[in-house]
């Protein structure tokens, strides 16, 4: 009886961690932060990794998914990004955070029942802004787009639960990333050909 007990107690604590992934905010909680408030998130986190002996990515990580987890209809992210990139470049973890923060999205969408409904929809946010920064480099068959078909092949269904509870706070629809994903990367198969015409009559 008390391994049942003790095993049930391990598995609600794992749940717990689980539910509440490894987001510093939500999407709903992110909306509310005007650019004072987002710069603030970016430079305490910056600051966190200069500090820091070791693991000197983790900060700027959690730093840039809370960028892209907040909806971007203002253009925030062209106004507080750049101290992140800069940093993580610095570190050469540009592209591997990038990676790691699509695996963890992709996960957490594909196991809808371990998490909240706000917590799908923050990850749904994220790779909807993350496709949208990536939609200019997806011509070239470089980081970008790997990103991008690993999304798409990921065939990701949006939970009901996420997409109610995105709609009743938003008023707004959720569209399947992988969908949109693969929406943009044939627009940019499509536009390829027509690239490679307009540089052979410049020549």
């Amino acid at each position: 009886m008390k391994n049942a007990k003790f095993i049930l107690t391990s598995a609600l604590i794992v749940f717990s961690l689980q539910a509440q992934a490894g987001l510093l905010f939500n999407y709903s909680q992110l909306t509310t932060k005007d650019l004072d408030e987002m710069n603030q998130i970016v430079e305490s986190k910056v600051k966190e990794s200069k500090q820091s002996a070791s693991g000197k990515h983790v900060p700027l990580k959690e730093a840039l998914q809370a960028v892209f987890s907040r909806p971007n209809d203002d253009d925030m992210i062209d106004k507080v990004i750049a101290p992140l990139r800069a940093s993580l470049d610095e570190l050469d973890y540009w592209e591997k955070t990038i990676s790691q923060l699509t695996d963890e999205a992709i996960n957490a969408l594909k196991n809808p029942n371990a998490f909240k409904p706000v917590v799908q929809s923050t990850y749904v946010i994220f790779l909807e802004n993350l496709l949208s920064e990536l939609k200019p480099y997806l011509k070239n068959q470089g980081f970008e787009r790997q990103i991008a078909e690993r999304i798409r092949d990921a065939k990701i269904k949006v939970p009901e639960r996420a997409a109610n509870e995105r709609r009743l706070r938003t008023m707004k629809s959720t569209v399947s990333p992988s969908e949109i994903a693969r929406k943009i990367l044939a627009e940019a198969q499509q536009a390829a050909p027509e690239s490679s015409t307009e540089n052979k009559d410049s020549e």
